[in-house]
């Protein structure tokens, strides 16, 4: 019986038009982070802050432990010499730069809707990009958050996925079985996370190409996730 649906964000209930990395935009982000706090860049800072961030980059260099933005930001204002400069202010025009496009896939809400009439619940597992805070990374679903019981990122889980402690702090906290829940996500991570804890492992393809992870199912939008639940909840 299936009483919970847990989802990742990107890509799965919000689409955002930057690419996965960050990376190609460093530059205007950085730009962006050093005007908000009145810094001059000088030659090789831009460098620097870069070379910092990439290390730091999942996507370039991978890791499972979660590590704080205070950290990656530290280090560049660290490197800029700057370690007096606002670090909030810092922090807040980096990441807004990125999420200025950031909005929901047009069925999340009435999908949303739909588990809730069914009487599931309903959560977020999500990894975060440069240990973002959530007082940060709960703006990209700002407009969701009423339809959603439990958010947790990988900051406040302190790894990222596929890692089992999400999946299992998610079932956790809505004291249920993981074979109880639903996951919900766009990458082999996501399948390979919630298959290892035993829950049921949804990938959602909206492109043409084939992705096979061991999934249990594939749909191509939201609204197909709640035929699946009328399905095993029969």
């Amino acid at each position: 019986m299936i009483k919970v649906v847990s989802f990742d964000v990107g890509h799965t209930l919000i689409k955002y038009n930057n690419p996965l990395s960050w990376t190609s935009l460093y530059r205007p982000a950085l730009c962006e982070a050093a005007a908000k706090c009145n810094i001059v860049l000088a030659d090789g800072m831009m460098d620097a802050a870069a070379e910092i961030l990439t290390k730091y980059n999942t996507r370039v260099n991978y890791r499972e432990t979660e590590i704080t933005s205070d950290i990656i930001f530290k280090e560049i204002m660290s490197a800029w010499d700057c370690l007096n400069a606002d670090l909030h202010a810092m922090k807040s025009a980096f990441y807004s730069f990125f999420q200025a496009d950031a909005h929901p896939f047009p069925e999340a809400i009435e999908t949303l809707k739909g588990l809730k009439s069914r009487g599931i619940k309903t959560g977020i597992l999500t990894d975060v990009a440069y240990g973002m805070d959530n007082e940060f990374s709960l703006k990209d679903f700002a407009m969701l958050t009423g339809y959603i019981d439990l958010i947790l990122t990988s900051v406040d889980v302190g790894c990222r996925k596929p890692c089992k402690e999400g999946f299992l702090k998610t079932a956790e906290c809505f004291n249920i079985l993981p074979n109880e829940m639903i996951y919900v996500g766009d990458e082999e991570k996501d399948i390979v996370g919630a298959n290892s804890v035993g829950a049921v492992s949804v990938l959602i393809n909206r492109s043409n190409a084939v992705k096979t992870f061991n999934q249990n199912y594939t749909i191509d939008s939201l609204d197909k996730l709640c035929g699946i639940i009328d399905t095993l909840n029969l």
